[in-house]
């Protein structure tokens, strides 16, 4: 924690802040005391309630073995985590990406919909039977392709 000699946030604060407002972002209510967001994100992530309570009151940095299903859970890059919670540095993300490494996890209809700005329950449910329908018909057209030797 900071102190007061020296008011510069901790990693931990500087994650927790980081990793506060991306729940927020992705229709979290982890304000209220019974919102419910804290469990979720406890649930989605297999944390703890009491661990993600830490986390994002800037206490602590979860362990590295979390941050896969928090980034899938907050909707954001899990290359941005690793950066944030000081587990990779900034040098290390530019040369990966110079590299073309891939090291953010698979993007989901659900993540796809946060990151539009689609936040309502009942409109990313749309939104992934959407995706999931048009999917299906890009594999049936294959088929048809593959079948007539088009």
């Amino acid at each position: 924690m900071a102190t007061e000699e020296d008011s510069t946030p901790t990693r931990a604060q500087q994650f927790g802040e980081y990793v506060a407002a991306a729940a927020r972002a992705a229709g979290y209510d982890i304000d209220s005391p019974r919102g419910g967001g804290k469990k979720a994100i406890g649930e989605r992530a297999g944390m703890s309630h009491a661990s993600v309570s830490r986390m994002l009151a800037g206490q602590t940095v979860p362990d590295p073995v979390y941050f896969e299903r928090l980034a899938e859970a907050l909707g954001v890059p899990l290359m941005e985590l690793l950066v944030r919670s000081g587990v990779v540095s900034q040098n290390a993300r530019r040369a990966a990406v110079a590299q073309g490494a891939v090291l953010d996890t698979p993007l989901t209809a659900e993540t796809a919909a946060r990151l539009l700005g689609i936040r309502s329950p009942d409109r990313v449910q749309m939104f992934t039977a959407m995706t999931k329908t048009l999917a299906e018909q890009e594999d049936a057209d294959e088929e048809v392709r593959a079948g007539r030797g088009v």
